[in-house]
This record gives structure tokens, sequence and C-alpha cells, in this order.
């Protein structure tokens, strides 16, 4: 990714600047703020993966490789103290 378009994308989305008489097109628009988001979104995710990966250095532990769903069916399913 060119400096530029990375340098856009790290700041505030804000549309192109197009002339009046010019306006772009709704494709072009919707290309435009559909690239912005995918940005953001794997800074997210790049953030969280750093973000898992300390905590579980933290807690010394691996995680648990089952889905969310089979966890909380497996914790439900203990019997209660």
């Amino acid at each position: 990714m060119n400096t530029e378009k990375h340098a856009r994308y790290e700041a505030e989305f804000e549309p192109v600047a197009h002339p009046v008489d010019q306006p772009p097109a709704a494709a072009e628009r919707l290309a435009e703020a559909a690239e912005y988001a995918a940005f953001q979104l794997g800074q997210i995710n790049r953030k969280l993966d750093r973000l898992i990966g300390a905590v579980e250095r933290l807690a010394g532990s691996q995680p648990d490789p089952r889905p969310f769903s089979q966890i909380k069916a497996a914790h439900q399913a203990k019997p209660k103290r």
C-alpha cells in the first residue's frame, strides 16, 4: 500500500473532494468507504491479536481451542456447589 493511501486510511474518514460539477458515482463512494472500513477492521484485528497474546502470556495459559458455545455448555453442565 502506498504511503499516501495508508496515511489517508489512518486519519478519520473523509470522502475525497470532487469538483461540484463532477460528483463521484455512488459505486466509487461505496468502494472508497469499503476500503477504509476494511483497513480499519484489519488494524483492530491486529491490535486484538496482540492484546489476546499479551493476556495469555500474563495468565500463563493457552487458548481453549473449542468454540465458545462448547465452553459455555460445559461450564453450565457442571454441578453448582
